[in-house]
């Protein structure tokens, strides 16, 4: 705090010296002119305004351990009540699954608790009985091995003690054992949860996460030798993960089959206990179907007539996880007939008509002050984003909007990234002309514009460092109480340095802004113009310690969205009158919003290459991909983890590349 203070004080004595010296109008070589003074002026403040933002995210105050696991505890809350509510459809209430604990052939495994309660709303006290805490959670697709992760999750969360690991649940696709568990677990506490680097590396090395692994089968393709395959180096690795002298607590998420193959080619955890859900009996299945049906209970009827006269039947074994009959429940909700059900002669043909209904009941669904696209445009963007996600070792599960360019064709995105960058920098560099500089001086323009180029040239090639770069930052929608949260945090945590910079921007709004007669250049519009750049730059420091992952994965758009709309309106207003002198109009057009934009493509780089990505790929997919997903989810058709969008199911993913078309 101390230290705040005193970096606020100099730069306020700085900017102090500086303004007045401006307004003084002299320097060793006489009177300088009113657009020197103005330029002195504005770069007094842009420079001390940029010094307190970067003294800001450099020298903030790091964290302790329990600071940093409250931080984490309230994320993992944020993030998974949504979550919970749209892995169930809408719903709050989920199939009361069973489970027993199924022994290891001959290996060493977990002491089991006394009297397992073997059902999802006892998970928590079943976990804790298990000695040492680790735990595989085993089942056929759709089991509701995630839906039981997820309650897991929340449950622990809820009721842990003070000293007890937050549990994370994390998805295991993008994890190669060949990078350390502790480095991959910490990049998603930052990534997921939003945790600063120095937090998330301390409650991972004091062992204050306990990692829940969704998908251990979602790391390969299907087919894979299991001795070769990524989830048994996977498998090797959390072996070795350890706390202290005693393995350390993990959950983890695989189908039964893979986890079979891989137990039978010893690659299977030792010292943990092995959790196998049971699929839903006939009776359970009627009960809830009965229950979400209440509004047809007629067309209903017969479908839940032939689950209680054949519990062997094709249509039980179909509807024998928590995935099917919520899949079920959605697509017969409103209109169709359940009854068609009954003439499939397969599994696989219950399950291909309940998706072929899924997109267009959902939207039915969906209310419609929410917005609605018309299903045929849903399913060919889904499965277009399907495709997206396919990987050399299968499909991966979470799609993050700041890495969509690497998985699209980057190439062509880089190309025309890096020709807008030239265009905009010819445009600013045709347009300089002797009888009207702002940046003082055509030599200064030009170095300007080119090194500004070089910048924008090496996203492309990845070579920017990010303290440069918004990658990191978030904006919330409008209208969310995330912005109030996000100020009082900044302000309790940085009080000096804004207060610095508040001081700072009043004086040159009094400076450039005020009449003639009160001490100032009667400037309004420079003055109106430096207003943007202050508050975005405050808006920055505010954003910067705010849970990333409460804003949602569309969070990265809107940052870039709002700081491009802040960097095009300062370009518009900074010439001022200069607008409406016709020899200049022109000059002024292109030169000033060009500089800008062309600024906001190196702060911004990796938010163009995602757009230029998009570009290049329309129509497969939307420019406004963003919102379309985040409406997607509102309906239910996908679902967020932390910054990452899923689909809901893999099984629906997996049916959309085979289905490309409606």
């Amino acid at each position: 705090m101390v230290r705040g203070w005193l970096l606020g004080a100099g730069l306020l004595a700085l900017a102090v010296g500086g303004v007045l010296w401006a307004l003084d109008g002299e320097d060793a070589a006489g009177p300088m002119e009113l657009s020197e003074r103005t330029d002195l002026i504005a770069m007094v403040c842009a420079v001390l305004g940029g010094v307190a933002v970067l003294a800001t995210l450099w020298r903030r105050p790091e964290e302790d351990s329990a600071a940093a696991v409250t931080r984490l505890a309230g994320a993992v809350k944020s993030v998974g009540e949504p979550q919970w509510t749209s892995s169930l459809g809408g719903d709050l209430k989920a199939i009361d699954v069973t489970f027993a604990f199924r022994p290891y052939a001959g290996a060493r495994a977990a002491a089991l608790p006394a009297s397992p309660a073997g059902r999802l709303e006892q998970v928590v006290d079943d976990y804790r009985g298990l000695r040492p805490r680790r735990m595989v959670i085993t089942g056929a697709p759709g089991a509701g091995k995630t839906v039981l992760a997820r309650k897991f999750v929340m449950e622990l969360n809820r009721v842990r003690a003070e000293g007890e690991p937050v549990p994370v649940l994390v998805a295991l696709a993008d994890w190669d054992a060949g990078e350390p568990f502790r480095d991959w677990l910490t990049r998603h506490l930052q990534r997921d949860y939003g945790l600063p680097p120095a937090s998330a590396r301390r409650v991972v090395a004091a062992r204050m996460v306990l990692p829940v692994l969704d998908g251990l089968d979602e790391m390969d393709a299907t087919g894979t030798d299991p001795e070769d395959s990524r989830a048994a180096r996977a498998l090797e690795a959390l072996g070795d993960y350890q706390d202290g002298t005693d393995p350390a607590p993990l959950v983890l998420t695989c189908r039964s089959s893979e986890y079979d193959a891989l137990e039978a080619a010893g690659s299977h955890i030792l010292d943990a206990a092995r959790l196998e859900i049971a699929p839903v009996t006939p009776d359970r299945a009627r009960d809830f179907l009965a229950l979400r049906g209440a509004r047809r209970p007629a067309r209903w009827q017969p479908l839940l007539d032939d689950l209680r006269d054949r519990p062997s039947g094709v249509l039980a074994r179909a509807l024998a996880t928590p995935w099917r009959l919520t899949l079920a429940a959605v697509a017969f909700d409103r209109d169709g007939d359940p009854a068609e059900l009954l003439t499939a002669s397969s599994e696989g043909e219950v399950a291909d008509r309940l998706l072929a209904r899924f997109i267009g009941a959902s939207t039915a669904n969906t209310p419609v002050g929410s917005g609605r696209y018309e299903p045929e445009r849903i399913h060919r963007r889904l499965a277009a984003v399907a495709r997206v996600m396919s990987t050399s070792h299968g499909a991966d599960t979470d799609l993050v909007l700041e890495h969509l360019a690497v998985r699209l064709n980057l190439r062509r995105g880089k190309v025309l990234y890096l020709a807008l960058c030239l265009w905009w920098a010819a445009v600013a560099g045709a347009s300089v002309v002797p009888d009207w500089t702002v940046f003082g001086g055509e030599t200064d323009l030009a170095l300007l514009v080119v090194c500004v180029f070089l910048l924008a040239a090496a996203h492309a090639v990845g070579r920017v460092s990010r303290v440069i770069t918004l990658e990191r930052f978030s904006v919330p929608p409008l209208g969310s109480p995330m912005w109030r949260v996000g100020l009082s945090v900044s302000l309790r945590a940085h009080r000096g340095p804004i207060l610095a910079m508040a001081l700072i921007f009043l004086a040159f709004i009094w400076a450039v802004g005020a009449p003639d007669g009160w001490g100032g250049m009667g400037l309004p519009h420079l003055a109106l113009a430096g207003a943007g750049i202050v508050g975005l730059l405050c808006c920055t420091i505010a954003l910067h310690d705010s849970d990333l992952a409460a804003f949602g994965p569309s969070g990265w758009t809107r940052m870039g969205a709002a700081t491009a709309l802040a960097m095009v309106a300062t370009g518009v207003i900074l010439p001022g009158s200069a607008w409406f002198d016709p020899g200049l109009r022109l000059a002024v057009l292109l030169l000033v919003p060009a500089t800008f934009w062309l600024i906001h493509m190196v702060i911004a780089g990796p938010w163009h290459l995602y757009y230029c990505a998009l570009l290049t790929h329309r129509p497969r997919l939307p420019l406004r991909l963003a919102r379309f997903l985040d409406w997607s989810v509102s309906a239910g058709l996908m679902r967020t983890s932390g910054v990452a969008y899923q689909f809901r199911h893999r099984e629906f993913q997996e049916w959309l590349v085979r289905h490309p078309e409606p």
